[in-house]
């Protein structure tokens, strides 16, 4: 009986758990140990609104992002349609976007039912915008969908260790029924309003070499009177939860890549996906399967 090659997973996000999955369901003859010092509610992909957007994650070639984007699309795609979609919050979700600039986004191709809004439609919606768009996009209920994944990775008999190695509002709004973001030119991070099936995520914010993750009363009343320019209804809405984490944004974009540790064990880096952790994910976790494949298969071959 040949040996199992040993796998370790580090972090329990979303990003971290996919790829363990994708290595058992591809990489039959790998051992997979996910080690994390934070597994779920606790992780910053809890924190996500959980909509497939491309966004913060420059540095990469649009044709990586392109596959790896499209892959998750499309695994999300069929989740939401499959009788899993309830148990993971998986849902078709249509919506405004929203610019201070004109903008000619990579990804349109890729959602449904893309098209650019007129003058009077911005107008009746968010007048400030100079450029607004509509289409049909994919949400989960990240927490639920870390359960999923984390149920499914235990049940193929993974090992899970504990040991160390975005700002949001969630708001009770039921009349909310579609998603609005809107972008200016000089931030870094767009204000966005994202409708879920149990409540609407308020976002947010994207500053630099911020590590602080404590409730900051200046950044939540920017995120609130943002929020309620695009719909003033907010107002009446309930407040249920405050949540702040951070972004493991790179300049440089993704690192997805295989190197060497000083001991001589392979490691694969997939980290840096900005705020677009939960649209690359899948994506990245299949990146990850070949580069393991390819490290053990030349690894037979020298035996």
């Amino acid at each position: 009986m040949s040996q199992k090659t040993r796998v370790c997973v580090i972090g329990a996000g979303v990003v971290g758990l996919s790829s363990a999955v994708r290595i058992q369901d591809e990489l039959p003859h790998c051992d997979v140990t996910l080690l994390a010092d934070r597994f779920s509610p606790d992780t910053t992909s809890d924190g996500s609104g959980g909509i497939w957007f491309l966004h913060l994650v420059g540095g990469v070639s649009q044709d990586l992002l392109r596959r790896w984007s499209g892959d998750t699309w499309d695994h999300l795609v069929s989740m939401a349609t499959s009788p899993l979609a309830a148990q993971v919050g998986a849902q078709l979700v249509s919506g405004y976007s929203f610019f201070s600039e004109p903008q000619n986004p990579e990804w349109r191709t890729q959602v449904l039912g893309y098209r650019e809004l007129d003058r009077q439609e911005i107008d009746l919606l968010l007048p400030k915008a100079k450029f607004g768009i509509f289409y049909t996009t994919v949400m989960i209920n990240v927490k639920a969908y870390l359960s999923w994944l984390m149920s499914r990775f235990k049940k193929n008999n993974g090992k899970v260790i504990r040991a160390k190695v975005d700002k949001l509002e969630n708001v009770k709004a039921p009349w909310i029924k579609h998603f609005m973001t809107y972008q200016e030119s000089d931030e870094h991070c767009e204000k966005y309003i994202l409708p879920g099936a149990d409540f609407v995520v308020l976002g947010g914010t994207g500053q630099r070499g911020d590590w602080n993750t404590s409730i900051d009363d200046v950044d939540r009343k920017k995120i609130w009177d943002g929020c309620l320019q695009m719909i003033p209804s907010l107002r009446e809405a309930e407040v249920v939860q405050h949540w702040t984490g951070l972004r493991p944004h790179r300049l440089s974009g993704v690192r997805l890549e295989t190197g060497k540790l000083p001991t001589g064990k392979t490691v694969v880096h997939n980290y840096g996906h900005g705020g677009s952790g939960v649209t690359l994910h899948w994506g990245c976790a299949g990146q990850v399967v070949k580069e393991i494949r390819a490290v053990t298969t030349s690894a037979v071959s020298r035996l």
